[in-house]
């Protein structure tokens, strides 16, 4: 390939020592810095005005008012009632909560004394009053992560196969639970159809198992990072017991206010005779609770986006510094150091930008109802164009971003500049700026699905059986016995595979569908508590499940950029290296073309001596004989053949060029 600038990329090197390195985009990181504080001091502002509402009873079932509550009640419902005097017959008592203190009835959801849950409770009440379900359950999953990256680190290609065949389980366990004799050909058709493509596919397969195992490998070169980035990912699991604990928190501010409603008297007939005002007490949410927890949602997002940069970074920094100059490599601590202290403000960018991005993506989402009606032909149009861009969203700005901060890591440049040299050197060597591979990646996100998938449904279960549920609908019922028909299982699957798969969006989707089936909408909360408080769990396990399925992915990002710099650099060796053959395989890879031989009767060429086998040029001339000349009397910067092209000089006979490993 043709000499590059200097400026147009960057040197083989990592800077990580401080007299290197300065501090980059400061007005971002003082920005992040903002936004962590007000998490936290909201937060715990949250947690320091809550109150309990309801607490388990002395005999250990049912739920009744904490004593913080029951004076203020007995307050309001003393003054209700006393209102309410002069109304006729059956509406002289105060309503609300303050028909549980009178009647001595307790607050449920089935209508019998088998339910210890609130009946206008929601999921974060559900967390409230077992808080051991999501704490037990997501630090599971801490586990289950962390075993399954060393797995990888060992048994890559089996594990990879072993992925894929068990989505054909999947699929025939299905048919077999399935009542419906079609439904049944139809999961047993896609599992064969998908056995058939995995045994038409197991080269790509064994490809990525090759990729897992490179990136494995750089890891076991590098045990200090894989312990430093668990201390990383230590901070995340504590800020995600933070948010959970403050959104949970959140439906506790609240006082007891009344409330009055304003009703009709009808006689025997049917006619109205006259009129009433009704007055009660009711539970009412501070209006600083609802800002406070809009402000955590999105500082959460973009917290999430900040510890996946962050973990990034800090492969790039050991794994860059491993690849180009393994005798001065920094500390795990240095690392961390440098991402949290100098490359602060350039971290926070790029996770602000994939916030946004994942922001844009919520917005163009579009509903099925949107499409019910003539306005489909309008809809349906834009809903594929939004798709189209999500697509470009996720596939190009978003691996742009991933490599401009590791270019930002090895350079030591602010964003903005890491982004150019992004654009120029990603661009010479692969087609739109940026590869990946999906096999890999898809095998590492099929894992993180399974486990979170299986976390829901034990999330689900645990809470059915804490709180005296039956709510997991049977999938080989089909509702003739009076039970949970097998559609009800297949539409709350739906439901779970969807929110895991956007884990990030979903997070806020759950928590707006948890305020509007609370608030707006009048629905007995046995039927969606559970499964909602158990997708959320699965979520956040889902966000831990990615978070170290990344830093194998992060490593294969690295890996490509170092590639880069390696080729634009002209470094010795790249092209027998055991990625460089790897990386060839990849689509989107750029190879280069064959040079242009012009006709020039001195033109140079590379050829194999019949003799002996000596590699060297061959100077030919217009009807001279062949001359044979080493590599060193070669011509510099003249053209050469590539292995096994037929060449032509003008006027000489036909040579066949061969090289060793060109690009």
């Amino acid at each position: 390939m043709a000499h590059v600038n200097p400026d147009d990329t960057i040197p083989t090197k990592v800077k990580f020592k401080d007299n290197e390195r300065r501090f980059t985009d400061v007005s971002c990181a003082g920005l992040f810095l903002i936004a962590l504080t007000l998490f936290f001091c909201l937060g715990f502002a949250l947690v320091g005005s809550s109150v309990p509402v309801f607490v388990i009873g002395e005999d250990g079932t049912g739920l009744k008012l904490s004593d913080e509550r029951m004076a203020e009640a007995e307050e309001c419902c003393a003054n209700a009632k006393a209102e309410n005097i002069g109304n006729p017959e059956y509406y002289d008592n105060a309503i609300g909560i303050c028909y549980y203190m009178e009647t001595g009835d307790r607050r449920h959801l089935t209508g019998s004394d088998d339910s210890d849950f609130p009946e206008d409770g929601n999921i974060f009440e559900a967390f409230t009053l077992s808080p051991e379900i999501p704490a037990t359950l997501i630090s599971g999953a801490m586990a289950i992560a962390v075993g399954w990256v060393v797995l990888l680190r060992a048994f890559a290609t089996p594990i990879v196969f072993a992925t894929e065949f068990l989505k054909i389980v999947c699929f025939i366990y299905i048919a077999s639970k399935t009542p419906d004799p079609t439904s049944k050909i139809v999961f047993f058709a896609v599992a064969f159809l998908y056995a058939c493509f995995i045994v038409w596919k197991r080269e790509r397969l064994q490809f990525a198992g090759k990729i897992i195992s490179h990136s494995a490998l750089a890891l076991q070169k590098n045990p200090s990072m894989f312990m430093g980035l668990l201390c990383v990912k230590a901070f995340y699991i504590l800020e995600a017991y933070c948010f959970i604990l403050f959104m949970s928190k959140s439906v506790e501010v609240q006082g007891i206010k009344s409330f009055s409603y304003a009703g009709m008297t009808y006689d025997g007939n049917g006619v109205p005779s006259g009129s009433y005002v009704q007055h009660g007490c009711e539970f009412k949410e501070a209006a600083w609770a609802g800002m406070a927890r809009n402000i955590i949602m999105f500082v959460w997002g973009w917290s999430v986006m900040f510890f996946t940069q962050a973990r990034l970074s800090i492969v790039a920094y050991m794994i860059g510094s491993w690849h180009f100059h393994p005798q001065d490599m920094p500390s795990a601590g240095q690392a961390i150091k440098m991402t949290m202290t100098k490359g602060l403000g350039t971290v926070s960018f790029s996770a602000i930008i994939l916030a946004i991005i994942q922001e844009i993506k919520k917005r163009l989402k579009f509903k099925w109802y949107h499409h019910c009606g003539p306005q489909c032909v309008v809809t349906a149009p834009m809903a594929v164009l939004a798709c189209l861009i999500s697509y470009l969203l996720e596939t190009c700005f978003k691996m742009l971003t991933k490599f401009t901060l590791i270019i930002h890591v090895f350079s030591g440049l602010n964003f903005l500049n890491s982004a150019k040299k992004c654009f120029k050197m990603m661009g010479r060597h692969f087609e739109g700026g940026f590869i990946t591979d999906y096999a890999s990646t898809t095998v590492l996100q099929l894992g993180c699905y399974i486990f979170s998938l299986g976390i829901t449904f034990a999330a689900w279960a645990w809470l059915d059986e804490t709180y005296n549920w039956d709510t997991m609908p049977d999938p080989t019922n089909d509702g003739e016995d009076g039970g949970s028909s097998a559609i009800f299982f297949y539409i709350w699957l739906f439901y779970i595979c969807f929110n895991l798969y956007y884990p990030v969006l979903s997070i806020f989707g759950i928590i707006l569908l948890d305020m509007l089936l609370d608030q707006v909408m009048d629905l007995n909360r046995k039927y969606w508590v559970a499964p909602v408080a158990a997708t959320f769990i699965g979520i956040v396990s889902m966000l831990f499940f990615q978070y170290v399925a990344g830093i194998i992915l992060d490593t294969v990002d690295v890996c490509f950029v170092c590639y880069a710099v390696d080729k634009d650099n002209e470094v010795e060796g790249l092209a027998e290296s055991e990625f460089t053959i790897m990386i060839q395989e990849l689509p989107g890879y750029k190879k280069e073309p064959n040079p242009d031989f012009n006709t020039n009767p001195n033109t140079t060429l590379l050829v194999l001596n019949p003799n002996n086998g000596q590699m060297g040029a061959q100077q030919t001339g217009t009807g001279g004989a062949p001359q044979l000349l080493s590599f060193s009397q070669a011509a510099v910067g003249q053209p050469v053949a590539v292995v096994g092209q037929v060449v032509q000089p003008a006027g000489g006979q036909v040579q066949m060029g061969t090289a060793p490993n060109m690009y």
